[in-house]
C-alpha cells in the first residue's frame, strides 16, 4: 500500500510527495516554497456518487475507493 500522497503545487504545478501520516498539515512546494493547501486525502463522511460526479469523485480519487452500490428496489 503507498504511504504517501501527491500535492500539485497552486504555484508553479509542481508535484509534491506528502508522507500519508502528515496529512492534514500545511506543507511547501520543494521546488518554489509557495504553501501547499492543507492535505486532507480522505473524507470525513460518507460521499453520495451519482453518474453526474462519478468521474470527479472516484476516478480521479488518489487513494483507494470503498463503494457500496444501492438501488430502490
Amino acid at each position: 500500500m503507498n504511504d504517501s500522497i501527491i500535492v500539485r503545487c497552486p504555484q508553479c504545478g509542481t508535484k509534491n510527495r506528502i508522507p500519508a501520516n502528515r496529512q492534514g498539515e500545511q506543507g511547501i512546494c520543494g521546488k518554489c516554497g509557495a504553501l501547499l493547501a492543507s492535505v486532507q486525502v480522505y473524507p470525513d463522511k460518507p460521499v453520495d456518487v451519482s453518474d453526474r460526479n462519478f468521474a470527479a469523485e472516484v476516478k480521479t480519487f488518489p487513494g483507494p475507493v470503498l463503494v457500496e452500490f444501492m438501488a430502490p428496489w
